[in-house]
């Protein structure tokens, strides 16, 4: 696995698919801050790099979607699969060395975002002003959500002859998440109560009595909202980006298992597909 894995970064650095990834990263990291300072100056909004700084969770499985069947779905197609078998590397080998390869570049182009919000985040608007444990837990959560992305994206490309289909189903699949994400969080955000208001007898409107919101999840049902909410990797990644989270270990948890149940189907499934 050592020669697979070396073959793997030396494609790295002959690539302008990561080179361009990775200088993508950045440039996100950059607008982000810049974005965050122009509001500061255009409408004097206290900013702090909090902010931004956990930003790339929320656009990391959109990135990864693409560049992980981009790049190892050429494997199909010019043969390197089939190659690295007749010279003797096991299936498991060549499947395990394209995930850890493909979990260096996850935690290079989180890397690069960070450095931007580092070099210029922090000129402009300031350093981070989190306690110690949230940001740890935003950190290492954010990293065993990218290692999840991975595992299924690796399961998608590993699996699939056609470079095109797996980038397709990558990219519908994590869209598909995240507005399922976006769904759950705008219900689970729900107020209890809505303010009511009505018009008073001197004609001016005043506040009514708050009545209950029948949108407002409560018992069993907002407890299987929350849990896919925690277990889908969008969900995990608007939890980290808003540094917004109660139960950071329920959420590492929750990822670690998703790596482990794709890494292994993926494995599997690779040990029987047929290369021909």
């Amino acid at each position: 696995m050592i020669k697979l894995l070396g073959a793997n970064l030396l494609r790295f650095r002959k690539s302008h698919l990561f080179w361009g990834t990775l200088a993508l990263s950045f440039g996100f990291g950059v607008f982000m801050c810049v974005i965050r300072f122009r509001e500061h100056l255009d409408y004097h909004f206290e900013v702090s790099l909090n902010s931004v700084f956990f930003g790339y969770a929320m656009v990391a499985g959109v990135i990864l979607a693409a560049f992980i069947p981009l790049f190892f779905g050429t494997e199909y197609s010019d043969g390197a699969i089939r190659n690295k078998l007749i010279v003797g590397h096991s299936r498991a080998a060549v499947y395990f060395a394209n995930l850890l390869t493909s979990l260096g570049a996850a935690v290079s182009f989180f890397a690069a975002y960070l450095l931007a919000c580092t070099v210029v985040g922090v000129p402009l608007i300031g350093g981070l002003d989190l306690p110690v444990p949230a940001t740890a837990a935003a950190l290492g959560g954010s990293l065993l959500m990218a290692a999840a992305y991975c595992a299924v994206f690796t399961f998608a490309t590993m699996n699939c002859s056609k470079k095109s289909v797996s980038a397709v189903a990558c990219l519908l699949g994590v869209f598909a998440l995240l507005f399922a994400a976006v769904y759950l969080n705008g219900r689970l955000d729900a107020p209890e109560f809505i303010q009511g208001y009505e018009m008073s007898i001197g004609g001016q409107v005043v506040s009514a009595k708050p009545e209950p919101n029948p949108a407002y999840l409560t018992g069993m049902k907002r407890e299987t909202y929350q849990f896919f909410y925690d277990l889908m990797p969008t969900g995990q990644g608007i939890q980290y980006s808003n540094v917004n989270f109660t139960n950071p270990v329920r959420l590492m948890g929750l990822a670690a298992a998703l790596f482990a149940l794709f890494t292994g189907a993926g494995a599997a499934l690779f040990r029987r597909k047929d290369l021909k």
